[in-house]
C-alpha cells in the first residue's frame, strides 16, 4: 500500500445541524430532508494566492483549492526536487449550468433573446463547468507540474483516482502522488440522482478532501472499507473521505 505523508479534509461537523435542501430553480420536485452544507466565507477565501480567481472557480473548485492547500508544506520537498515529480488525481464533477441566467430567459420573446443573453449571460461562467479546470487552477496554486488525471464518475470517481495514483507510484512514473475530490450542493440534478440512486438513509454532507501518497509496498486497491456503513454522504468524494477519516487525517 502506499504511504501517506499528509492529509485534510473539509466536511461538516457534527454538531451542525441537519437541514433540508432544495433547489431555488426546481423547488419542491428536486428536494431532499437531510443535508449539511459547508460555509464558504472569507476566510476560506483568504487563503487562495489568487483572490480574483474564485471569480471564476466553481464552489467545488474553491473547496478543493482549500482542502489541497492545506498540504502545501508537506509538497514542498517534493516540489523542490521537481515539480514534475508530483501527479494530481482529482475526483470531481462537471460543474453546472448558469441556472440563475437560464431562468432569466425564459420568457423572453425572440426579438429580445439576444440581448437579454448578453446581459444575463457571463461567458465565464462556462469555466465552472469544466471539471479539469478546478484540478488545474489549485495546480497552479501550488506549482505542480506532473501529469494531471481528473475522473468524473459519481459514484466511483474517488476510487479511480487512488488507483491510479497507486499504479503510477508504482511503476515509477511520480514521486508523490496528490489524490483530492471535492463535492458541492451546486447542481440539483447530481443531487436528485444521488437521492434516487445512493443517498438511502443517509446525511448528503458538501465535503472536500486532499491525501498526498508516496510509493511503498504492497499495492493497495483501496477496496478495504465499507463504503455504505456510513452516517453521512459526500458525493464523489465519499470514498477518499471516509479514507482519510478512517487513518485520523485532519479536518480544516
Amino acid at each position: 500500500m502506499s504511504r501517506a505523508v499528509a492529509a485534510s479534509i473539509i466536511v461538516p461537523g457534527d454538531d451542525d445541524a441537519i437541514q433540508p435542501f432544495s433547489s431555488p430553480y426546481y423547488g419542491d420536485s428536486m428536494s431532499f430532508e437531510k443535508s449539511k452544507a459547508l460555509s464558504l466565507d472569507d476566510s476560506m477565501l483568504s487563503l487562495l494566492p489568487d483572490r480574483r480567481a474564485h471569480r471564476s472557480m466553481s464552489r467545488a473548485g474553491i473547496f478543493l483549492s482549500y482542502a489541497c492547500l492545506q498540504l502545501q508544506s508537506a509538497l514542498l520537498p517534493f516540489l523542490d526536487a521537481s515539480p514534475f515529480s508530483v501527479g494530481i488525481y482529482c475526483a470531481i464533477e462537471n460543474g453546472p449550468v448558469d441556472l440563475k441566467s437560464t431562468v432569466e430567459m425564459l420568457d423572453i420573446s425572440g426579438d429580445g433573446y439576444a440581448e437579454q443573453y448578453r446581459k444575463s449571460r457571463n461567458p465565464k461562467l462556462f469555466l465552472m463547468q469544466l471539471p479539469n479546470l478546478a484540478a488545474a487552477q489549485m495546480g497552479i496554486f501550488l506549482g505542480i507540474m506532473g501529469p494531471m488525471n481528473v475522473f468524473n464518475s459519481s459514484v466511483y470517481g474517488s476510487i479511480h483516482a487512488l488507483q491510479q495514483a497507486e499504479n503510477d507510484l508504482a511503476d515509477g512514473r511520480i514521486k508523490a502522488a496528490l489524490v483530492c475530490s471535492a463535492f458541492s450542493f451546486e447542481n440539483p440534478l447530481v443531487l436528485e440522482r444521488i437521492r434516487r440512486q445512493n443517498l438511502g438513509d443517509r446525511v448528503l454532507c458538501e465535503a472536500a478532501a486532499a491525501l498526498l501518497l508516496t510509493e511503498d509496498n504492497p499495492i493497495s486497491e483501496w477496496n478495504d472499507l465499507h463504503y455504505d456503513m456510513t452516517d453521512s454522504y459526500y458525493g464523489i468524494s465519499h470514498q477518499l473521505v471516509v479514507q482519510i477519516k478512517s487513518q485520523g487525517g485532519n479536518q480544516c
